[in-house]
């Protein structure tokens, strides 16, 4: 299983991956970076949205976050942020992707998730609505996830048992004053919330929201 900063550091792989200019050159550095962790990219499964990566018996899913010059991430920025998550075409593509990835791997391999910014909120609503999703997948990391009331509202409610299993799976990141993920100091759907201090007290929003914190930690 990946430890928190590589996770975090997959989520990064995932961002730039984004950036290349076509598949090839993104699938070529993805490899590369992934192979220097022991990750094998799993080129079938990954796309703009979803990474897909293996390492021994772990099958390693990552959520990519906003991705600015996409319009239809914006969308999904404002659908989460009023707690319209429900009607939106990439919560649910995402969610029905990952259960193609997790039927063609089959019930005997480790799962792990991890995600950042928009990814995070979709990868919590996926855990909430796909009962087959969170019964396989072992460990989670969201990190500064997009998280607010309406959001939280609109968060199937789990029973206890459910909600039991979620909190000893799932572990929340956020930095001390990431304006994206600010709610979640107050209430979690379900999971454990980590908290960190930047190491730049001077750091502005954006410093406060990527992902370098959580890649220089030692956990």
């Amino acid at each position: 299983m990946p430890k928190v900063n590589e996770s975090a550091k997959i989520a990064q792989i995932h961002y730039i991956y984004q950036s290349r200019p076509n598949t090839q050159r993104a699938h070529k550095y993805a490899k590369r970076k992934l192979g220097r962790m022991g990750y094998e990219l799993d080129e079938k499964n990954t796309n703009a949205d979803v990474l897909t990566a293996t390492r021994n018996n772990n099958v390693h899913i990552n959520y990519s976050g906003t991705n600015i010059n996409n319009p239809r991430d914006i969308v999904s920025d404002i659908a989460l942020g009023t707690g319209l998550q429900k009607l939106n075409p990439q919560f649910t593509e995402r969610r029905k992707k990952t259960r193609e990835i997790m039927r063609s791997y089959g019930d005997d391999k480790d799962y792990s998730m991890s995600a950042h910014s928009l990814g995070g909120s979709i990868l919590i609503d996926t855990l909430a609505r796909s009962k087959s999703i969170r019964q396989r997948v072992n460990t989670a990391h969201t990190f500064n996830s997009g998280y607010t009331k309406m959001f939280h509202d609109s968060i199937p409610v789990l029973d206890k048992q459910e909600k039991k299993e979620l909190n000893r799976k799932v572990s929340h990141h956020r930095v001390k004053g990431d304006v994206v993920s600010a709610h979640m100091n107050k209430q979690v759907a379900f999971g454990n919330l980590a908290e960190y201090d930047h190491e730049d007290k001077q750091s502005d929003l954006f410093e406060k929201h990527d992902l370098q914190t959580f890649i220089d930690s030692d956990l």
